[in-house]
């Protein structure tokens, strides 16, 4: 099962804590107005909601609904991370394959978006598992983070358990996205996980050079053939897409700074000024000057 989960809105935390049962204990029944998130570090929880039975682990996270009665089914030791919460947003998912290719189409839009736009490309909702076995420890840490600002009760105390909290979720649906991808070959082949390291790899080195032959030595692929499927994927070939890359930033840098178009230009990946120039109008339809002029009007 899947919630819908609205990334622009934070959490409301009512109450976050850390409990360790070192003897047996089973879990009271109640029924509750309110979302309850159980991650799992040590031991076994084991919990009836609405007449269905989870055995917990270590590991796994799992989301009480509100309205829904629940109980404890057998007695184990256990310690686990707790946080009771609500977001004007949350909703299950009733078609969880459509909100999964939603999410994925999500992800595609972030991975080719430019990251100096002031926007988010992509949608606010996310998907967020009701039951997920954690591998990556490291997203445990806002947990614990969480309740070090719940207990601090200082200013902003909530707000900053809420934000870790919000995070936290977040890093969950992510990981839950690249595990179901990583199951289901139909929803990812190899080729489509190349161009997502592509992608990853490029909007962090476009201002070196790269050549065909560096994407095929470290990608270990043909590039004529992951060019293809690059361009199927995103739009644009491969260099279109660094050249993209270099005129967005250069824009920022033309917008924002006195700096010379010459070292602009090499800031962005480009030596040949004169090159520079005419692949700038080429992508945006002005001259570097044109812009520059433009962009201090507006300001």
């Amino acid at each position: 099962m899947l919630f819908y989960y609205d990334a622009d809105v934070l959490p409301k935390v009512r109450m976050m804590g850390q409990i360790r049962y070192t003897t047996p204990w089973i879990h009271f029944p109640r029924s509750i107005g309110e979302y309850v998130l159980y991650a799992i570090t040590e031991g076994n929880m084991y919990l009836r909601e609405n007449n269905e039975e989870y055995s917990l682990k270590a590991g796994d996270v799992f989301i009480l609904e509100p309205g829904l009665f629940h109980e404890g089914y057998q007695k184990a030791t256990c310690s686990y991370y707790y946080a009771h919460f609500t977001q004007s947003s949350i909703s299950p998912a009733i078609d969880a394959n459509k909100a999964l290719e939603d999410f994925n189409e999500n992800r595609k839009k972030s991975l080719i978006s430019y990251n100096l736009d002031e926007q988010d490309p992509t949608d606010s909702l996310t998907c967020v598992p009701k039951l997920f076995h954690l591998r990556n420890s490291t997203i445990r840490t806002r947990l614990s983070s969480a309740v070090e600002y719940y207990n601090s009760r200082e200013e902003n105390y909530k707000r900053k358990t809420a934000t870790e909290l919000h995070l936290f979720l977040l890093d969950m649906a992510h990981e839950y996205l690249l595990s179901e991808n990583n199951l289901s070959k139909s929803k990812i082949n190899k080729s489509e996980a190349i161009v997502e390291k592509i992608l990853a790899y490029l909007n962090s080195n476009y201002s070196q050079h790269v050549t065909s032959q560096d994407i095929a030595e470290i990608f270990e692929i043909n590039f004529d053939y992951i060019n293809r499927v690059f361009a199927a994927k995103t739009g644009s070939p491969i260099f279109a897409y660094i050249n993209f890359l270099r005129i967005s930033n250069a824009k920022q840098l033309i917008a924002t700074t006195e700096l010379p178009f010459s070292e602009i230009a090499y800031l962005v990946g480009i030596e040949d000024r004169y090159y520079f120039s005419k692949l700038f109008k080429k992508i945006t339809g002005q001259t570097p000057s044109d812009y520059y002029k433009e962009s201090r009007y507006k300001i």
